[in-house]
């Protein structure tokens, strides 16, 4: 989480982040397909791609070292240039990470929603797309997700995700930080994700996710309503558990609208701001 942090008015620490513009920006760009998807690929994209696709064959993980700059030359046949600028494609992503210092160069990154959001957002705020509308569409991801969960065939595998949200958090302490708060919460919807079993969807709805967490709940304490959410963590994990999918779905729908009221009550007009690309 950024820093500074700061003591909010109950004593807990909260993060302190500039507010979201109150001012709208002038224009924005029409959304009309110009035939980028039939480009062809520039030398830097190509070699991206294929540094991919070996991440991908040899399944290679987090922080599993790849060939050195004068074996990727040689391997993909590219210019110097060209292999750098591959690899800054992929750094900027968080697929990669470059280590420095002797012994350093590339390894592999993480696959973080976050980074795929941060992306969403440049082309969210040069459409016009505002923050009522992304809280809309979260919750029409969320309700589609779980109601994929809820038809997952293995029953035995619903109820073991969900067994941790089916109970009262006896040990939930109202001094516990905004970062750990956030994971624990976040924890429930990606359990849902799995569960859902199509990476496509659970991708795009984590990043989502990540854009309210990163605009949003940065400037307001979801610690407020945490009685809220977790009692409707507890109904959802409950419908699901119980094989009742379209009671999941409504209660998904419920809990998201809640959770985007509390929102809206803290930004006001702040709702119509384009969101921004950050």
């Amino acid at each position: 989480m950024p820093d500074p942090v700061a003591k909010g008015s109950s004593g807990r620490q909260r993060t302190v982040v500039k507010k979201l513009s109150t001012s709208k920006p002038r224009g924005s760009l029409p959304i009309a397909p110009q035939g980028g998807a039939l480009r062809g690929l520039k030398t830097s994209e190509s070699v991206a791609r294929d540094i991919v696709h070996d991440i991908v064959t040899a399944g290679l993980q987090d922080g599993d070292g790849l060939p050195s700059e004068a074996a990727m030359l040689q391997q993909y046949g590219v210019s110097r240039e060209s292999l750098r600028e591959g690899l800054r494609l992929l750094e900027v992503q968080g697929l990669i990470r470059i280590r420095r210092g002797p012994g350093g160069g590339p390894i592999v990154g993480s696959l973080d929603p976050a980074n795929m959001g941060r992306t969403s957002t440049l082309y969210f705020h040069l459409a016009g797309a505002t923050y009522a509308e992304l809280f809309d569409a979260w919750v029409i991801s969320e309700g589609t997700i779980v109601e994929l969960a809820a038809r997952n065939p293995d029953r035995e595998a619903i109820r073991a995700a969900m067994a941790p949200y089916l109970e009262d958090d006896e040990h939930a302490h109202d001094d516990e930080n905004l970062a750990e708060f956030v994971t624990k919460h976040t924890q429930f919807h990606l359990a849902i994700g799995n569960l859902a079993r199509n990476k496509v969807l659970q991708l795009t709805l984590m990043a989502i996710g990540e854009i309210i967490v990163h605009h949003v709940v940065m400037n307001s304490d979801p610690r407020d309503a945490r009685i809220t959410i977790e009692h409707d963590h507890r109904a959802i994990a409950q419908a699901l558990s119980a094989g009742h999918a379209k009671k999941a779905v409504g209660l998904m729908h419920d809990h998201i609208r809640n959770v985007t009221d509390f929102y809206r009550g803290d930004l006001g007009p702040q709702m119509d701001d384009f969101i921004d690309w950050r």
